[in-house]
C-alpha cells in the first residue's frame, strides 16, 4: 500500500520525539543511579524523574518550534542535532528558572542535574543518528523535498529530487483553469519546494500557477547572474526568484491538524442531536439521499467531495454548482430553505474535516463551475489560485465580515477574495479561535439562502 509523503512525515515526527522522550528519561534514571547509587532516587526524593518531568515538555515544545524534529534531520543530521542540543540548553535554562522561583533548589541534586544533561544531550544526539540509518527501514521512502519542472529548459539536477518533464505530462501554465491547478498539484505531490525551469516568456504564467500550491515556488532566472541580486534563493549555482512562499510550515500544519480534529470531534458530539434531527427531516420531507456531495477545488487545486444536508429537490440539484442558489429558489424544499437560512446544512462537513480534506476556517471551497457574473472565478481575479495554498474550510474571515451569498458581480468575489489572501498571508491558531466565535454570531444570516 502507498503510503503518502504527509503520513511519512508525521511517523518521522512521532518517532523522533519518542525517541527523544526515552532517551531523556532514560538518562535521567542512570544519572540517579551514578550519583546517588539507586536507579529510582532516594526514598521520597526520586531527584532524577523529577527532572525529566520538568524538563521533558519544555524540550519538547522548543525542540518543535526551533526546527529540532523533520525531515531536515535526515539530510542534515549536524543541524538537526544542533537545534535538539539548543532547545535542552534552553529548557535547561527555564528549568533553573522555574527551580529558583519555586524555591525548590534544596530538594533537587545539582549533580543529578548536571549528569542527566548530559547523558540527555548525547541521548537526543543519537537518536538522530540512528533515525537517518534507519529511515528508509522504519519509515518507508522518505519523501523528496524538492520536484523540478522543466518545461523547455534543461538544467543539472541532483539526488533526492523528482524531475518532472511538464511537456511529458501537459502542463501548460498558460491555461489558469482548475483542470491544471489539479494536474500541477498532482504532479509535485507533497513537496516542500518546487523549482521550474522556463523561458522568461512563461515565467509570468508560472508565477500565476504557482502561487495555488502549498510548497514554496521558485523559478530559475540565469540572467540574474550578472546584476549579483542580494536577495533571491539558489538551485545548483543558478539564482531563482520565489514566486510563492507555502503559508504554512510543516509544523504550523501538524498543529492545525490537531486543532481540526479536536474541534470537529467536539462539534459532532455536541451537535449530534442536530445532526440527527436535521437528517430525519430532509429524508422525511422529501425523496431522495440525506446528503449533497459536490465537487469543490480544495488545498493544492485538488478536487474533493463536499458534504451538505440535501436542499434541494433531488431532481433539481446542481451538483456542477453551474446555476448558484438566489433568493427564493425554486429548487429549494421548505425544510431545505430553513437549513440554508441557518447554516445546518454544513454541518456535514464536519466529516470533512475529520477526513482531512477540509478545515474548520479557512477560505471556503468554490465549485469548478462557479462564476462572479458572467465569468469564471479564476477569470476575474489573477490572484485567484494563491487562496488554493491551504486546505478550505467550514468558515472563514470571507464569511464573518459578511462576503457570502451569491456572487452576481465580480466585486463580490473580488471581496472574498482580500479577505482569503489575508487569512492565508496571516495564519495563527489564534485567529481561528477569533473567527470561530466570530462565525455563531453569523450563522443566521439575511444572505444564507
Amino acid at each position: 500500500m502507498t503510503v503518502s509523503k504527509e503520513i511519512v512525515r508525521f511517523r518521522l515526527y512521532a518517532l523522533c520525539l519518542g525517541g527523544d522522550m526515552a532517551g531523556l528519561f532514560c538518562a535521567f534514571l542512570a544519572a540517579n543511579w551514578f550519583v546517588l547509587g539507586a536507579l529510582w532516587g532516594e526514598p521520597g526524593k526520586p531527584h532524577g524523574l523529577v527532572m525529566f518531568a520538568m524538563i521533558a515538555p519544555l524540550y519538547a515544545l522548543l525542540a518543535v518550534q526551533g526546527g529540532g524534529y523533520g525531515i531536515q534531520s535526515i539530510n542534515n543530521v549536524r543541524r538537526g542535532i544542533v537545534r535538539a542540543l539548543w532547545a535542552l540548553v534552553q529548557a535547561a535554562l527555564l528549568m533553573l528558572l522555574i527551580v529558583y522561583l519555586g524555591k525548590m533548589a534544596e530538594q533537587l541534586s545539582r549533580l543529578t542535574f548536571v549528569a542527566g544533561l548530559g547523558l540527555g544531550g548525547l541521548a537526543v544526539a543519537l537518536v538522530r543518528l540512528a533515525i537517518a540509518r534507519l529511515a528508509s527501514q522504519v519509515l518507508g521512502d522518505v519523501p523528496d523535498l524538492t520536484v523540478v519542472i522543466m518545461d523547455g529548459v534543461m538544467i543539472a539536477t541532483g539526488p533526492h529530487m523528482t524531475v518532472i518533464e511538464a511537456a511529458a505530462i501537459d502542463l501548460r501554465p498558460e491555461r489558469h483553469d482548475a483542470d491544471m491547478a489539479a494536474r500541477l498539484a498532482s504532479a509535485v505531490g507533497m513537496a516542500e519546494r518546487v523549482i521550474v525551469a522556463c523561458p522568461l516568456d512563461r515565467m509570468a504564467d508560472w508565477s500565476a500557477a504557482l502561487k495555488s500550491l502549498s510548497a514554496r515556488g521558485e523559478i530559475v532566472v540565469p540572467e540574474l547572474l550578472r546584476f549579483a541580486p542580494a536577495r533571491v534563493a539558489e538551485f545548483d549555482g543558478q539564482p531563482t526568484i520565489i514566486v510563492a512562499g507555502g503559508p504554512l510550515q510543516f509544523r504550523d500544519r501538524l498543529i492545525k491538524r490537531l486543532f481540526d480534529l479536536i474541534v470537529a470531534t467536539v462539534a459532532t458530539i455536541l451537535l449530534s442531536p442536530i445532526l440527527i434531527g436535521a437528517a430525519l427531516a430532509v429524508k422525511l420531507t422529501s425523496p431522495g439521499p440525506i446528503l449533497f456531495r459536490q465537487p469543490r477545488i480544495g488545498k493544492d487545486g485538488r478536487s474533493f467531495s463536499i458534504y451538505k444536508f440535501r436542499s434541494m429537490r433531488t431532481e433539481a440539484s446542481d451538483t456542477k454548482a453551474e446555476t448558484l442558489t438566489k433568493r427564493d429558489d425554486d429548487r429549494v424544499t421548505p425544510i431545505g430553505a430553513f437549513l440554508r437560512r441557518t447554516s445546518i446544512d454544513e454541518l456535514p462537513q464536519l466529516f470533512n474535516v475529520l477526513e482531512g480534506g477540509m478545515s474548520i476556517v479557512g477560505p471556503r471551497p468554490h465549485a469548478a463551475a462557479a462564476r462572479a457574473g458572467d465569468s469564471l472565478y479564476w477569470e476575474v481575479d489573477p490572484r485567484y489560485w494563491a487562496r488554493h495554498c491551504i486546505k478550505p474550510g467550514m468558515t472563514g474571515l470571507a464569511q464573518v465580515r459578511g462576503h457570502r451569498g451569491s456572487t452576481d458581480h465580480h466585486q463580490d468575489l473580488i471581496d472574498r477574495l482580500q479577505s482569503d489572501l489575508e487569512y492565508v498571508s496571516d495564519w495563527s491558531v489564534w485567529r481561528d479561535l477569533r473567527i470561530i466565535v466570530a462565525t455563531l454570531g453569523v450563522l443566521v444570516h439575511p444572505k444564507a439562502y
